[in-house]
């Protein structure tokens, strides 16, 4: 039954939480009235003392001899219940001090007939009880009695029972409805945004959305995880086709560059190679793009210093002023050849706009690893510095020129692979002028390295 409740509807497991509490206080709170009412026997202590009293004065009147009578007087007094027999001359005398109305020897003869004679006396003429209440009993007798105090008023009164049972009315639906609310409603959906969070969409589990809880919640998941399909769906169609085009176009270059190398004129020879390259290095890029090689790639500890100054070193070779500036030795849990290729890219691409280029290594005070690709380029405008990391995006200013080519995939491959390491990417202009690439990594990556980056002992550059 609990099950079917809580994979049943929302608006009926709501409808549910609220009307049912309300129900059973109602009948609770029947229950209690009549167990609680004030004119039952049971519970009034004066009604009781009353009936006892009356209950005397029968026995005595019945009674045929004097030991009868003080048998019925003693055995009275042991129950609780002091009385002594008096003359009825008690009942005529003034009383000497007012009685006050919550007195218990009032509440008792409140609870009397009204034929009964009665009367208040703060002790008997033989002076053995005081403040007693004294009851005729005909042929010039009375008896006085002398009730026990009342029993201690209960830690709840009836009232405060009846109040306590309509604000439990109120709030106990309110409770249960906001824990339901916490549970049924607000936990999954924030299960759901953790998991787009971090989901992939050619990657991960095919269902990441858990498909359980109430209907309504089961068929959003159902929905997520259909659309989640469908989209993978699309890129995996969209990449296997971009990928036949990017290796057919091969064949032809190949063609090309073989046709070109046989020209007689070498400025339209060297004219048909450079485009030959340029279209040869733009495929190189959307295959790489569309690889799995930086996933499929296990992270290993890596001297990050080393790894840095090997790229440094393979642009110095080529003439470019590219150095390195960091500590000597940093262990660090990465992907090197996709961390490499990253690096690579944004000092290949500084050196299209810039003469000094520098990577710089550095850990933060709360052990977040920064690497940075600094140059002295123009720059980047505010407007473009998050738009340059889309995929297939060039920009007509600033960094780039016509003649550069390139379908814009390299700072989109960068992206993906510091993300891919749990890091950011920010790129900002320097003053007066140039542009600064900040990569920060989690701390995570060197703490089960042992190893502490060394003090730099100063700026080095990368030679061949």
């Amino acid at each position: 039954m609990f099950k079917r409740f809580w994979i049943g509807s929302i608006h009926r497991q709501i409808a549910a939480l609220a009307i049912g509490p309300v129900i059973g206080l109602v009948i609770l709170g029947t229950i209690s009235e009549l167990v609680l009412r004030d004119d039952l026997e049971s519970v009034s202590y004066a009604r009781m003392t009353a009936l006892k009293v009356e209950m005397v004065i029968d026995q005595i009147r019945a009674s045929d001899s004097a030991e009868q009578k003080a048998a019925i007087l003693d055995a009275m007094s042991k129950a609780g219940l002091q009385v002594e027999e008096v003359s009825a001359a008690e009942l005529s005398q003034k009383v000497e001090t007012e009685i006050p109305a919550d007195d218990v020897r009032r509440l008792v003869r409140d609870n009397l007939p009204t034929t009964s004679a009665t009367a208040f006396r703060s002790e008997t003429s033989a002076g053995t009880l005081h403040d007693v209440l004294v009851v005729g009993i005909g042929n010039d007798r009375a008896l006085a009695f002398l009730p026990a105090p009342p029993p201690p008023d209960a830690w709840i009164s009836d009232q405060q029972v009846s109040i306590v049972l309509q604000l439990m009315g109120l709030v106990l639906p309110v409770v249960l409805l906001s824990l339901y609310a916490a549970r049924v409603i607000a936990a999954p959906l924030l299960e759901f945004a953790e998991a787009a969070e971090t989901l992939r969409p050619d990657d991960g589990p095919d269902k990441p959305f858990n498909e359980s809880g109430a209907a309504e919640i089961r068929t959003l998941a159902r929905s997520l995880n259909e659309m989640r399909s469908r989209v993978r769906g699309m890129i995996d169609d969209r990449t296997r086709m971009l990928r036949a085009i990017s290796h057919d176009l091969r064949t032809p270059l190949t063609r090309l560059r073989l046709r070109a190398e046989r020209s007689a004129q070498p400025e339209l020879k060297a004219a048909l190679l450079k485009d030959i390259s340029a279209l040869s290095d733009m495929i190189n890029d959307t295959l790489t793009y569309l690889s799995n090689e930086m996933a499929a790639e296990k992270p290993v500890n890596a001297d990050l210093p080393s790894l840095l100054a090997t790229v440094c070193s393979d642009f110095s070779d080529v003439g470019f002023d590219v150095r390195y500036v960091g500590p000597e030795r940093f262990a660090y849990r990465c992907k090197p050849r996709s961390l490499a290729r990253a690096i690579t890219n944004l000092v290949e691409n500084s050196t299209k706009f810039a003469q000094e280029i520098s990577v710089e290594l550095s850990v933060l005070e709360n052990g977040t690893v920064r690497i940075s690709v600094v140059d002295d380029g123009p720059g980047l405008p505010v407007s473009l510095r998050t738009r340059v990391l889309e995929p297939f995006f060039k920009a007509d200013t600033a960094r780039t020129s016509s003649d550069r080519g390139g379908f814009g995939l390299g700072l989109s491959i960068v992206d993906d692979i510091v993300r891919a390491h749990g890091g950011t990417i920010e790129l900002l202009n320097r003053a007066p002028h140039g542009l600064s690439v900040q990569m920060d990594f989690p701390a995570e990556g060197h703490a089960a390295c042992g190893a502490a980056p060394k003090k730099s002992t100063g700026n080095f550059a990368c030679a061949g």
